[in-house]
């Protein structure tokens, strides 16, 4: 089955693919929010509020959009969100991943209560900071040692869209080493 994706930074949607590509999973639409970090919300320019306004209100009627075609569909479905762990922990110079993505689980937990009689299961992944995007340092403050690489989203989209998690609803599932968890010694490992 074939899998759509929306909002997701290119190698996620990469890895998504790779890993979606023989499997055998119920339709799945995977609606992402690529969040920048770096701004304090006590000196925040109004543009930079406006863009994640903006960009929370395209990923919302994106998932709206997806979630009535599997409404329609009549034969159940998944939803994934995908956002950054900043959503579940987050530091000075994360604010707005951590407001956009805090949103967003919300509004996958409401979606999943309105879709679940529509057999349709509707679950958050929260990763962790990526390999590659971010100072080697910050995986100081990962438990696992390593920062969270595409595949490991991936693999767990594939997971939560098959069959094991058929009962899985409303889930939020950090994707992150562990980082949720911790506290980087010093305060957040994103600002200098």
């Amino acid at each position: 089955m074939a899998v759509s994706t929306h909002g997701l930074a290119p190698d996620l949607a990469a890895a998504v693919a790779e890993a979606f590509r023989e499997s055998d999973v119920a339709a799945t639409a995977i609606v992402g929010l690529d969040l920048a970090v770096g701004s304090q919300l006590g000196a925040l320019p109004q543009a930079e509020w406006n863009g994640l306004i903006a960009t929370l209100r395209a990923a919302f009627f994106v998932l709206q959009a997806e979630a009535q075609a599997l409404v329609e569909r009549a034969d159940g479905g998944c939803l994934l969100v995908v956002v950054p762990a900043h959503a579940l922990r987050t530091s000075r110079g994360c604010g707005l991943a951590a407001v956009g993505g805090s949103f967003f689980i919300t509004v996958a937990q409401v979606a999943a209560a309105e879709l679940g009689p529509h057999g349709i299961r509707v679950n958050v992944v929260a990763y962790g900071p990526l390999d590659g995007s971010v100072p080697s340092r910050v995986a100081e403050a990962v438990p696992l040692g390593r920062l969270t690489r595409p595949a490991d989203v991936a693999a767990t989209c594939l997971l939560l869209a098959g069959p094991g998690a058929g009962h899985v609803t409303g889930a939020v599932v950090p994707v992150d080493g562990g980082y949720a968890i911790t506290k980087a010694a010093g305060g957040s490992p994103f600002v200098h």
